[in-house]
């Protein structure tokens, strides 16, 4: 299922929003997601991670609420600015709003996951479905060593303006934090999948930086 129809299934069918509204921020997310300046967070990232969400959806909750966070979760994505995840959970809050499909709880339980991805640290008693969202975003660690390094030259490219000096400084401590963790991946199902292969590649990543 292309991204389109998911999100017209999604937001007509499942959550009974108006089409006319469905269809506008439809055209919003495109149109977000194709910016210029990005090379991962891209369209392709979504599909990547609903190819995750259709493997694991029978073992969600609120599969609709794990599907509009991951709609909404890099809607906003400036690599400059310190605030995507706040202003994306903002959209995500106005799209809910205008479509009047959620009620307060689980539209405020979208907005925590949402900002739960500026730093993905995660407690082991937290809710199941923010443990798979988390996880199908990290997912990309556990890439084959080829397609994890075309991962990492976009996510260099979406930094271009960083100076190389700043950047490999930067960047190794954001890698170094993952693998100082007990665990990368929250879920028992990621963790298994591709605990060993994120480990490898972060740790050559951090060793091809500091060379």
């Amino acid at each position: 299922m292309d991204l389109r129809q998911r999100w017209l299934e999604l937001g007509i069918d499942r959550l009974k929003a108006s089409e006319d509204v469905v269809l506008k921020w439809w055209g919003q997310i495109e149109e977000q997601y194709s910016e210029a300046q990005r090379r991962y967070h891209t369209l392709h990232h979504l599909e990547e991670m609903f190819r995750h969400f259709d493997q694991y959806s029978r073992k969600l909750m609120q599969p609709e609420l794990v599907s509009l966070a991951i709609f909404f979760h890099d809607i906003i994505y400036d690599p400059k600015a310190p605030d995507n995840e706040e202003k994306s959970a903002d959209l995500f809050l106005e799209f809910s709003g205008e479509s009047d499909c959620l009620i307060t709880d689980q539209a405020d339980r979208v907005k925590q996951w949402i900002l739960q991805t500026k730093s993905h640290n995660i407690q082991e008693n937290s809710e199941k479905d923010l443990q798979y969202f988390l996880d199908m975003d990290m997912a990309v660690l556990g890439r084959q060593t080829e397609d994890y390094k075309i991962y990492s030259k976009q996510i260099r490219e979406e930094y271009k303006h960083v100076p190389d000096s700043e950047y490999r400084k930067r960047r190794s401590a954001v890698l170094k934090s993952f693998i100082q963790r007990q665990r990368i991946f929250a879920t028992d199902e990621f963790h298994q999948l591709y605990h060993d292969v994120a480990i490898q590649n972060v740790t050559e990543e951090i060793s091809l930086l500091q060379s």
